[in-house]
């Protein structure tokens, strides 16, 4: 009888037992099957936000990139427009430079025949005083537009010392004539003027140094003009490319200028695999940089008339 029992029961224990078992592993099994629904939709959420990020990723490079071409573009615009202000700067001052050399020169000439014209109606005793007078007149009239343009000449353009000293040295020469003169004048009222004397030696001598210090100062005037002109052409032409170089991006400046390009679409096992990969933006075209570098690097230069013959044209009367 108790054999039969334990062999009765031991079968049911057993079949307990696994049936146990059996519900424990189901419910494992349940778990890791809610536990990997959870990570999958994790992954899937991710994978999801990763796309968007580079979708967003790639919008923001076009964006970029548009905004680097635009940039350029006006960084071309303000160099062209900088070029053709500093050529009508340049221009400019040029042509004021020459105006006011002319100014001078003519100036100063008109002062030298007057001097002469005066000097010689002094001397002749055939001429009547009413024409003294008014040739007195005319060469003071002269001698007033010489200072104002003298004044104004050096005030404007800033002329260098050599051709300061050389105007300081014409205004001496012709202040010691001008006293001169004025002795001259009135011994010709008094009659107490000799042919041969000291002071008809002495006006003729500074008529004379009069003269060459008026070739002196056009001299200076001329070689102050020309140096001016080749020297503004080459501090241009210096400006120029430096400007150049400065805007001109190098290695250095192209390798920083790179625009992003989105990966694929990641799926749900590569989801932690997903990059942006880095593209390096297209430089300008070297060819047409250096063409548009050599045009603005050597402008062409306006075609001026020559200081000497503008200076030896006839004075007014």
């Amino acid at each position: 009888m108790g054999t039969e029992v334990w062999v009765t029961w031991i079968p049911a224990v057993l079949a307990l037992v696994a049936a146990g078992v059996s519900g424990w592993l189901l419910w494992s099994a349940r778990k890791t099957a809610e536990e990997s629904t959870r990570r999958s939709e994790t992954v899937r959420r991710l994978a999801a936000a990763v796309e968007a990020n580079a979708e967003k990723t790639g919008r923001a490079a076009t964006t970029a990139t548009e905004q680097a071409e635009r940039a350029w573009e006006q960084v071309k615009l303000s160099r062209s427009q900088l070029d053709e202000a500093r050529e009508e700067r340049h221009a400019s001052t040029q042509a004021e430079q020459w105006e006011w050399a002319y100014a001078l020169t003519t100036a100063a000439r008109e002062l030298v025949n007057s001097c002469h014209e005066l000097i010689r109606m002094s001397l002749d005793a055939q001429v009547a005083p009413h024409y003294r007078t008014a040739a007195d007149r005319h060469y003071r009239q002269a001698g007033q537009r010489w200072q104002d343009t003298m004044i104004k000449a050096i005030s404007r353009t800033q002329p260098p010392l050599e051709m300061q000293q050389q105007v300081a040295t014409f205004a001496e020469v012709h202040q010691r004539l001008h006293g001169q003169l004025g002795v001259l004048l009135r011994a010709v009222e008094t009659n107490t003027l000799t042919e041969g004397d000291t002071l008809t030696k002495q006006i003729h001598g500074m008529r004379h140094e009069l003269n060459n210090a008026h070739r002196n100062l056009q001299r200076i005037v001329s070689s102050n003009l020309s140096s001016a002109s080749a020297q503004g052409a080459q501090t241009d032409s210096t400006q120029q490319t430096q400007l150049n170089q400065a805007v001109t991006p190098g290695p250095s400046h192209a390798a920083q200028q790179t625009q992003l390009t989105p990966a694929a679409s990641p799926s749900a096992s590569q989801a932690s695999a997903a990059q942006t990969q880095l593209t390096p933006a297209a430089p300008p075209n070297a060819s047409q940089t250096g063409r548009t570098q050599q045009a603005h690097a050597n402008p062409p230069q306006p075609v001026e008339p020559s200081t000497q013959q503008l200076a030896n044209r006839p004075a007014r009367t």
